[in-house]
């Protein structure tokens, strides 16, 4: 599959999926850095999967996050979940998708949860079937989203009509594989929303208990006998 390019503004979904100390050992001693595994999307189709490794962390981060943008790809998606089974391999890691219906969620594991949210699935079905390696993982689930394909693109390729596929009904309607428009909800407009005034009730609250105090200050009655 071929890469594509996407504006890295429209990337909003960035994963450290792992972040782990490596050392090198050379003349002078070891030579201690940071390598992470990285994964950005823009949950409309489009995710890349890239590492870097740098002696701190926030440049560790920020090159795999850059080598991720240059090796995005693209995935046909049908509405919120995947067009068919499939099954990615990367090393002595499998991993099997399977598509599911609407309220399903993300059944799968950390690794591929991130791959599969960045992405823009929201239903889906997933099994990891070798390794339990997390890089191993993460590339077995990219691979099988480059496996998927669209029944347009196999109706066109074959020379036949759409109609004549031998899959569900409702996978049929070419309009169900047209590029998405992203529904995003930033930080920005998260923080906007409007918020209980803590400050006013903490105040009132202040001021009941320094009432309560001063009206307890006094001296107490003596007991009477």
């Amino acid at each position: 599959m071929a890469r594509v390019q996407v504006d890295s503004e429209l990337l909003r979904v960035e994963k450290v999926v792992q972040l782990k100390p490596v050392s090198k050992t050379v003349k002078g001693g070891r030579k201690r850095r940071f390598s992470s595994l990285i994964v950005v999307g823009d949950a409309n189709g489009h995710v890349g999967v890239g590492m870097g490794k740098s002696a701190s962390v926030p440049d560790s981060i920020r090159k795999g996050s850059q080598s991720a943008q240059k090796n995005l790809i693209e995935v046909p998606l049908v509405h919120t979940t995947v067009p068919h089974v499939v099954i990615g391999r990367s090393g002595s890691a499998r991993v099997l998708i399977k598509p599911a219906s609407p309220g399903t969620g993300v059944i799968a594991g950390p690794a591929a949860r991130a791959v599969l949210e960045a992405v823009g699935i929201h239903d889906v079905l997933t099994k990891a079937l070798g390794s339990d390696n997390t890089l191993n993982n993460v590339y077995a689930v990219l691979d099988g989203l480059k496996q998927m394909q669209r029944a347009t693109d196999v109706a066109a390729r074959r020379g036949v009509e759409l109609e004549s596929l031998a899959i569900p009904a409702k996978l049929k309607d070419a309009s169900l594989y047209e590029p998405r428009q992203p529904n995003y909800v930033t930080d920005v407009e998260s923080q906007t929303e409007e918020k209980p005034n803590r400050q006013s009730d903490r105040s009132k609250g202040n001021g009941d208990r320094s009432r309560s105090a001063q009206g307890g200050r006094g001296r107490r009655a003596p007991r009477q006998r």
